[in-house]
This record gives C-alpha cells, structure tokens and sequence, in this order.
C-alpha cells in the first residue's frame, strides 16, 4: 500500500509539473514589417501533401499555382501531378488518374488507401496505407508489383511519392526504408534503412541530385553516391535542396546548411522557431515559422528579415514554386 502511494504521490507531481511548464514561443527582436494574406483562395485547404493540395470544392494546387478548372470527386485528394496526369485518391483504397480534359485514363481499387503515388509512363508507383508499394500497368490494368514492408503503428502526415530514374524507381516506404527497384521489370534491387525508429518512421523527404540521392525521416538524413554513404543524424523538420545545397530545418529552431555530401557550411539559430515550409527563388530563401512568422534570409542563411502574418499556421497549408498557401488565402513571394 505504502509502495503504491508513492507511486501515485510522484505521478501527481510529474502531472502538476508538468502543467506547469510554460510554452516557449518564437520572438523575433526586430520584425521588418507585416504581410497580409490578402489573396483569397476559392475555397479552404482539405489536404495537403509535398506535391499538392486539395480544397474543399474539388479545386486543387499544385507547384504551378491554383488551378480551378479542375474539379475533383468529393471525398478524392489529389496526390500527384506528373505531366499533365493527375493521381487522387480516397481513403478507401479508390484511385483515379485524370488527364488535364478531366477525362479517366485508370481508375484502381487497392485493399488499403494509396498516400502517395507517381506516374511515368503507363507505370504508376504507390504506396498504401499499410506500408505496400505497388508498381502498376495503368494501361494492361495489370500489377506488375506489389510488396509489403514491414507493418506500421504511426506515420508522419508528411509522406513523399516515389521517385522515377532512367531504369530504377525509388520508392520511400512508410517505415524508414528506400526500395530501388527495377523499373521493366518490378524486381526490388537493393533496399536502404534511412532510420529504424518505431513510430513516426517514414520517408518525409526524397530527391535525386546529380549522383546524389537524398533521403530524410524525422530523426536521420541520408545522402548516397558511388562513392560514399553519409548519415545525418537530428530531430528534423524539414528539408530543402537548392542547387548542390542542402538546408536542415530542426525541431530546435535551427537552420544546417551542407553540401550534398553533408558536410556543413554554415548555421543559423531562430530560437524557439518552428518551422513548417520553406522555398528558394533566386538568391533568397523565404521559411515559413508556424507561429505567424516569414523569414526571408540570403542562401547562406544571412541577413535575415522577419515579416509577420496576421495569424498562426494553424490548419493545412501548402508551399508552391512562388507562394505560400494556407487555409484559404495564399501569399507570394517577390
């Protein structure tokens, strides 16, 4: 009994600790000044992924911009735009492949929802919700391939299609693996363990860099070429490639710059930041903090200018090739 109160004592002064822990916020010194949304979406972000966003009247964006002629199913999300195919699904397991007269060119139904898919071709390569990767004939209708990774218990909403080369598809698997496999033929050639955590452990970054494929998961950053393997290891939020540059975006507010080969250049510090996207255009970066903030610094990370928004990236939100996108309104950046 006496054993049990104690347990129960420290409990509840673990819980009121706890609750007593103040949140730390970003605040900038210096604010450069104030930028509205003032550009109005036609409806509100429904969903969003790496690639693409879905609003709530069937409209989608892409990196290109909005684009209102298209007009998706209602309970559909666009997944990928590649050429000029559009790849949604549900969370049913239906997926649909338009073109850009709105016309089906395949319509599928998988076991699980497809998260994220691809197209080259009249091959399409998916992922599902249960970790399979799929390689499908969208033509003959046919599977060519279809594997099962190891099972999952949590994923990051932040999951990342799977990337055509000349002769190989790269697929990242929802539990911290990098499948390559063989584009004619479907067979897996090699595969990569990224991170091996438990939870939270898929793929939220992938690219192809000259001979560099790079590859992220919450906690580990890795970059292969024919001549080494390098692993980053951080709690990481984002990445963002730009020319043969690498920018790591931490959980503690904290900007890595490195080469492809992962050695760094430089970093910088915005304490307590948060940050939730981030684009390059010409020789400016422009992050997005969470909090209501953008930070607009050079590519070596310097000279940095805080503009504040006039509310908190609360709800989905969606970074294209020159604006930013949330709720429903969008900025662009100059």
């Amino acid at each position: 009994m006496k054993k049990f109160t104690l347990l129960l004592t420290l409990g509840l002064v673990l819980i009121l600790s706890g609750c007593g822990t103040k949140r730390q916020y970003f605040e900038p010194e210096t604010i450069t000044g104030e930028i509205n949304l003032s550009h109005n979406l036609p409806s509100y972000i429904k969903s969003a992924n790496s690639n693409a966003a879905t609003l709530n009247n069937g409209n989608i964006i892409t990196k290109d911009g909005i684009d209102t002629n298209v007009k998706l199913p209602e309970n559909f999300s666009l997944l990928n735009k590649n050429g000029d195919f559009l790849i949604s699904a549900d969370v049913k397991g239906n997926l649909n492949v338009i073109d850009r007269s709105n016309t089906s060119v395949y319509q599928g139904k998988f076991p699980t929802a497809i998260v994220a898919a691809s197209l080259e071709g009249n091959l399409l390569a998916a992922i599902s919700a249960a970790n399979h990767i799929y390689l499908v004939d969208i033509v003959q209708a046919k599977t060519i391939m279809e594997y099962k990774s190891s099972e999952i218990y949590a994923v990051d909403s932040r999951v990342v299609a799977p990337y055509f080369m000349s002769s190989l598809i790269v697929y990242p698997s929802l539990d911290g693996r990098i499948y390559i496999v063989q584009k004619d033929t479907g067979r897996i050639l090699r595969d990569v363990v990224v991170s091996s955590e438990n939870f939270f452990n898929n793929i939220i970054f992938l690219d192809v860099v000259n001979d560099n494929m790079i590859a992220a998961t919450a906690k580990k950053l890795i970059s292969i070429n024919p001549q080494q393997t390098v692993y980053y290891d951080g709690e990481i939020k984002n990445v963002l490639i730009n020319n043969d540059e690498i920018y790591i975006f931490k959980k503690d507010g904290n900007i890595v710059r490195t080469d492809l080969g992962l050695k760094q250049k430089n970093e910088a510090n915005f304490k307590f930041a948060i940050f939730s996207d981030a684009v390059a255009i010409g020789d400016k970066l422009y992050i997005i903090e969470k909090t209501g903030y953008i930070i607009k610094t050079n590519l070596d990370l310097g000279d940095a200018k805080i503009y504040e928004l006039n509310d908190e990236i609360e709800d989905k939100s969606f970074m294209g090739k020159d604006a930013f996108y949330y709720d429903d309104e969008f900025v662009k950046f100059e």
